[in-house]
């Protein structure tokens, strides 16, 4: 059903959830997997008043970001190509998932106040994606 999967990778524990969830459908698929990881530089306060940022340690934080995803593939014989950017999340998300099939993504499940302070890049992703998006809730 599905040639090209997307999964978007935060590093958080949350994610591994989703990961999981790609690879088992990957597998199933017999289908290829991708892994993107976007670093907003945004969000962090120093970048945002002209402040320099450690290059070499925010691509160290990507990479263990990407890290579960490349061995948990890898034990489940899956090959995963990883993408890695700097930039705003969602609207990266969004024009990556323009070449799969299937974009799976997490989601933390805050609401009221709290997911207003901290906005949604599952949100935006549902709404903006050029493919079917499946959002994997983390369970509580």
């Amino acid at each position: 059903m599905y040639k090209s999967i997307l999964v978007a990778v935060d590093g958080s524990e949350a994610n591994k959830l989703a990961v999981n969830t790609a690879i088992d459908i990957a597998k199933m698929q017999n289908t290829s997997l991708t892994a993107i990881c976007v670093f907003d530089l945004g969000s962090y306060s120093t970048f945002k008043y002209g402040m320099t940022v450690d290059m070499p340690y925010m691509q160290e934080m990507i990479e263990d970001a990407l890290k579960y995803v490349k061995e948990a593939s890898a034990a489940a014989g899956i090959e995963v190509k990883t993408i890695s950017k700097l930039g705003k999340p969602a609207d990266s998300i969004i024009e990556e998932a323009k070449n799969h099939d299937l974009l799976i993504c997490g989601t933390h499940g805050r609401t009221g106040f709290s997911r207003a302070l901290l906005g949604s890049v599952a949100e935006r992703v549902v709404r903006m994606a050029p493919c079917p998006v499946l959002v994997v809730r983390q369970q509580n």
